[in-house]
This record gives C-alpha cells, structure tokens and sequence, in this order.
C-alpha cells in the first residue's frame, strides 16, 4: 500500500508537521495551499465572561476529532478523541489509538470523566470516527475510517464501551469523512463516505451492521465535507457536498428510497473553504449551510427556503484562518450563534509560529449581515497559543451553561471551557 499524504485532507484540522530549528520554521505539506497565511493577530487572550479559565486533559498522541455518544449505556454522553496519526520527528506513522472519557456521575468535577486509551491490534490510519447504533442492539457501535487502506471499519460495542472489529468495507480512494442517516426509511443507521482523492462519495446501505454501497455520488474535485438535512421539505434525508478545488457547495436530494440526485443549482463559497455543517441558523423551520473560508477568512451562510434551493451565500467576516466551526443558541434569541477554529501564522523577531484560538460570533438583528463582530478567546493554556483542530458544544458540567471541548493535537491535549454566562440551546427552541 503507497502511504498517502494526509495533511490535506482532515475535515476538521489539516495538521501541518513543524521542525523548529534556530529560529526557523519549516512546514512539510502536501499543497502550499495549506501553508496558514501570515497574520497580524497574536493568538487571544481574552477571557472574559463568556466562558471560565481553559483547563485541558491529556488526549493521546495527535488529538484530532471529538465523538460525542453514550458508550456505555447509562444515558450520559461520552467523549471520545482520534489520534489518526502520531508525529515521529518530522514525519508521522498511523496510530488510530482512540482516548475514550466515560461520564462519571459520581465526580462533582467540571470535567466529570474517567479516561482510558483503546488502541487498534495495528496502527491504523483512522481519520473519521461516528458512532450509532449500528447494529440495532441499543448500544452505540463506532465506525472509523481507514484512510490508507480505502475502507471503513464497523467496531461493535458490548454495552460496555468494550469494542470488536466487525468487518471493513473497500470504498473510494482516500475515505476522509462519515456522516449516518437513515437514507431509505427503514430504521436501521446508514452511511455516508467523502472519497477525497477520486473525487465520489459512497452512500451505504445498512442492514443489521452489514454495510453494502447502494450508489456512488460522482461529485467536483476533491470533496472535503459532506453535511445532510431535510432541504425540501419531503421528510427524507438530503446531502449538501463541498470541494475544496471548486470552492462550491452541490444539493443532493434524497428521492426517498436512498437514491441521490444533483440539483442543477451550485452555490460559490469562498477561498479555500474547511469546513461546513447544516442547521437552521434563523429558525425559520427550514435548514441551512454554513462554510468556512480559510483563505479569506469568512463564513459562508447559505439559508434554505425549504424547496430544495437555498439563497446566495451570505459572507461575514471572521478572524484570521477560520477552519472547524459549531453552531449553538448561546444568548437564546432564536437564532444560532457559531463558534470558530482559527489558524494563523505569526512572524516576531525572525521567527514563525503556526497558532490560533476561536472566536464567538453572536448573531444581531441591527446588524446589516445579521451578526456581530466576532469576539476571540484562548483556546489553549500555551502562552504561544493553540490551532484547535475540533470543536463540540456541550453541557459537559451540567449546569445548564453551554460549554466548549476543543482538540489540541500540537499540545495533545483535550481543553474544556465550561460556559459562565450563557444558558443556551443547542438548537432552535
């Protein structure tokens, strides 16, 4: 098997390997395009109200994703965090160890999670991870990726967050990103794989955890995220794909039995966009995009109408490097407020450092773009500061406050801030 290059395609944190050395610092990518432009902002160090001081836990060797589910079946939500990737110098070997943080009831803590690692029997290059229950047992199983290997993998689960391989299934070339569904109205969880570097995406078919390709989407160069809702108002489940070499996002719609077809309308995003998730940003009943842009450091808000089309791309600006993003309803006025990932490069005295924080921006209705400026906030306890690679809002402390869990793969860390102002919703009320 050729060992792929991997730094370009990580859908929530494109990680860049550093070697540091007298001052200078070298980036070994597979595209220049993904060399973070160099920026005038230093890292945040705005605390404010908004949010308690960061506290940050050990999370393996390369902590990229956050999977959040009930692994062990006491209706608390878990935590898990991917290590796809462990640095070796300035080159990397597949890890695919996974840090699993089981809810404890009995911790008054702000972090109430006990921890523990599970490892693969070989290091595996897992670059996505989502858990469902796959197998109809009401326990959450995992499926992963394995990115080099061109499949995906089902990891059933005991009840008891204990975890056995199930079979994989060959797809497309370079398999980077899953979402579930259920695609054809059969209640049973179902799959959907972006094949980075064929340029397809896979819709599978589940049958009591068997996984089988119904159909393969053939879509614009190199897809980098795939999102799923309701965008015509038909009760089935339809797809929104976004390229990365196209800066454009195209309508799937679902005909109801799970068979996909493009709509003729694309909709242009900006430069170099990351990442995109769905939801309905003005509560309006009807689901919405939103891209970010890192190249010119914006948002893209594409508003559904219901119908299957969505109006032109609403830009606001963002700081600098925008790349994972999340949606909640921090200041509860019935219209989401996003939480974004930044990474930028800072030149001092000679010397270059790749960093970043994130930053909240709250919507406003006396704005012309219907949003405020964009507030920033540490992400890291670093000084130098941290380029988040995932983002989760989550009652992790159960006061009721939004809280934010945010990767740290370059300190390999996971950085809780539980919320101090904030009794938010997750989604429209």
């Amino acid at each position: 098997m050729i060992n792929k290059c991997f730094l370009s395609l990580n859908l929530r944190m494109v990680i860049l390997l550093l070697f540091v050395s007298s001052g200078t610092l070298s980036v070994v990518t597979c595209s220049s395009s993904d060399i973070p432009t160099e920026s005038s902002a230093v890292p945040s160090i705005v605390s404010g109200t908004v949010f308690e001081s960061v506290v940050e836990y050990d999370a393996g060797e390369n902590p990229l994703g956050i999977t959040l589910g009930d692994l062990n079946g006491d209706n608390k939500n878990d935590i898990l965090v991917t290590s796809p990737r462990k640095q070796d110098g300035i080159s990397t070997t597949a890890d695919g160890s996974m840090t699993l943080f089981l809810n404890n009831s009995s911790s008054t803590s702000s972090f109430p999670f006990s921890s523990s690692t599970i490892s693969p029997v070989t290091a595996d290059w897992r670059q996505d991870v989502i858990s469902a229950d796959f197998t109809g047992d009401n326990k959450t199983d995992l499926v992963v990726t394995q990115t080099d290997q061109d499949k995906i993998k089902l990891l059933r689960n005991d009840g008891n967050a204990n975890f056995t391989d199930n079979g994989s299934l060959t797809l497309g070339d370079v398999p980077i990103k899953l979402i579930s569904g259920d695609w054809n109205s059969d209640n049973q969880i179902d799959l959907i794989v972006v094949n980075r570097d064929n340029s397809s995406i896979s819709i599978l078919q589940n049958s009591n955890g068997v996984f089988s390709v119904s159909q393969t989407l053939s879509v614009s160069e190199h897809p980098i995220q795939v999102a799923s809702a309701d965008w015509d108002g038909d009760n089935d489940t339809d797809l929104a794909v976004l390229s990365k070499e196209s800066t454009m996002v195209q309508i799937w719609l679902n005909s109801g039995s799970g068979i996909f077809s493009a709509q003729s309308n694309t909709y242009t995003v900006g430069s170099l966009p990351i990442d995109m998730i769905s939801g309905d940003w003005n509560c309006d009943s009807n689901q919405d995009l939103a891209v970010s842009n890192f190249g010119d450091s914006t948002l893209s808000l594409i508003y559904g109408n219901g119908t299957g089309n969505f109006d032109s791309p609403l830009t606001i600006s963002t700081r600098s490097g925008p790349r994972t993003m999340v949606a909640a309803d921090f200041d509860n006025d019935s219209k989401m407020d996003f939480v974004v990932g930044h990474k930028f490069l800072v030149s001092t005295s000679g010397s270059a450092l790749i960093t970043g924080d994130f930053s909240l921006t709250l919507s406003d209705n006396g704005s012309s773009t219907g949003y405020v400026t964009p507030v920033s906030f540490a992400a890291s306890l670093d000084k130098g500061g941290a380029a988040p690679a995932d983002l989760a809002i989550s009652y992790v402390d159960n006061d009721s406050k939004l809280d934010l869990l945010i990767t740290l793969p370059f300190s390999k860390k996971i950085a809780l801030l539980s919320g101090k102002q904030y009794y938010g919703n997750l989604s429209c009320p």
